[in-house]
C-alpha cells in the first residue's frame, strides 16, 4: 500500500478493510523507514551537528585551514617559545573508540591539525621533541554552550593527552567559560564573509 501527503485515513467502513490499528502501524513503520539512523556514537547521544550542512560552515572551514598556522601559534603554542611545524591538515577526521575488536565511532573533528613541535616536559624540565594534534571544531554560532562542551568533553574521553583542544567561531560570547574548562577560543576573524 503507498501512502501519499494528502491521502487521508479514516475508520475502517467494512470488516474487509484494514482495522486502525494495522493503518497506525504502517505509517509507523513508514515513518521509522523514513528516518536516517544515527551513525555516530554523540548522533546517538543527541547531539546534532546542524552547522555542517550550512555553507558559512564550509567558509569557516576553508579559513581556518588557509590561517591553521595562525591559530596554532595564539592558541596553545602561544606561550612555546620553539617553532612549529604543521606536518597535515585532516578535514571532518574521525574518533573511534576502539576496545579489543570493538570499533565505534564516536564522531568528526572539523579539522585536524597534525603538529611537529618541542612541549615542555614537567618531569624533566626541558623542552623536548613531540608530536601534537590540534582539535579544532568549527561553530557558525553556539546556541547551547553545554551541548557544545559536552561534545568537547567526548572526544576528550577518547583520545590521548597530547592533543588540545580549539574552538573556531564568530560568536564569542562564551569564549572566557569555554577557556575556563579547558578549551581554547579563537574567533573567526572575517565575519563579512558569512552574512
Amino acid at each position: 500500500m503507498k501512502f501519499s501527503a494528502k491521502m487521508k485515513v479514516s475508520a475502517p467502513k467494512s470488516a474487509t478493510s484494514p482495522s486502525c490499528k494495522t493503518v497506525s502501524k504502517q505509517f509507523r513503520k513508514i515513518i521509522i523507514m523514513g528516518q536516517i539512523k544515527a551513525k555516530t556514537h554523540l548522533e546517538k547521544l543527541g547531539f546534532s551537528d546542524s552547522d555542517k550542512k550550512d555553507s558559512k560552515h564550509d567558509i569557516i572551514q576553508k579559513w581556518v585551514q588557509k590561517n591553521i598556522e595562525t591559530i596554532v601559534s595564539e592558541t596553545f603554542m602561544a606561550n612555546n617559545p620553539h617553532p612549529f611545524t604543521i606536518k597535515n591538515v585532516y578535514w571532518e577526521y574521525p574518533v573511534n573508540h576502539i576496545s579489543g575488536s570493538y570499533k565505534m565511532l564516536v564522531g568528526y573533528v572539523d579539522i585536524v591539525a597534525h603538529i611537529k613541535c618541542k612541549i615542555y616536559f614537567s618531569d624533566t624540565k626541558e623542552y623536548e621533541d613531540a608530536e601534537m594534534y590540534a582539535f579544532i571544531e568549527i561553530k557558525t554560532q553556539i546556541p547551547s554552550l553545554g551541548e557544545l562542551i559536552r561534545q568537547m568533553r567526548a572526544y576528550q574521553n577518547y583520545n590521548d593527552r597530547r592533543t588540545s583542544y580549539i574552538i573556531v567561531s564568530p560568536d564569542d560570547r562564551h569564549s572566557e567559560t569555554l577557556e575556563s574548562q579547558g578549551f581554547y577560543f579563537y574567533k573567526y576573524k572575517d565575519p563579512t564573509q558569512l552574512f
